[in-house]
Formats: structure tokens, sequence, C-alpha cells
């Protein structure tokens, strides 16, 4: 059976139905990519849906459904706050 995976970033990408998580990360990072964030956060956001990662969603994914991370979007003192989540259902 297929998982159908829902993804999103709260006030930049509304969520969306794919048809697998290859789908879903490269959409969700090109949204991400560009935006001013600091350099070790950028590494990190990179390392989970980035080229080449999604290892660690996949996993999760795998045991409870669900992944979610916060994106920091900005400097120090002028940031906001930009939950991602992606979910997996059964069609």
């Amino acid at each position: 059976m297929t998982a159908v995976v829902r993804a999103g970033i709260t006030g930049l990408m509304a969520p969306a139905l794919f048809p697998s998580l290859d789908h879903a990360l490269p959409v969700l990072w090109e949204h991400v990519r560009g935006l001013p964030v600091r350099e070790a956060h950028r590494d990190f956001i990179r390392i989970c849906i980035g080229p080449g990662g999604g290892e660690g969603v996949a996993r999760c994914l795998a045991r409870g459904g669900f992944w979610s991370t916060t994106l920091y979007v900005g400097g120090m003192t002028g940031w906001t706050a930009h939950p991602i989540t992606i979910t997996t259902r059964r069609p």
C-alpha cells in the first residue's frame, strides 16, 4: 500500500498532496533554499529536506506518519517562525 504525503510550510507554502516523499522534498526545499536563514539552521533544514536528505524524515514517517520542524527566517532580532509539516496517510 502506498502512502500519500501531505506537506506544507506555514505562511510560505500551503499544504499540498504528493504521491511520495521523494516528490514532496524538492518542492519544500525550493520554497526554503533562497530564504534568509542562518547558516547552521540552513544546514539542519538541508539535511532534513534538501538534496540528498530526507532519510530521517522517512524514518519518522514510517514510524508514526508525522514529521515536523520549525524554519526560522530572518536575523536574530527580526525572525519569523514557519513550521514545516509532513504527514502520510493511506489512500
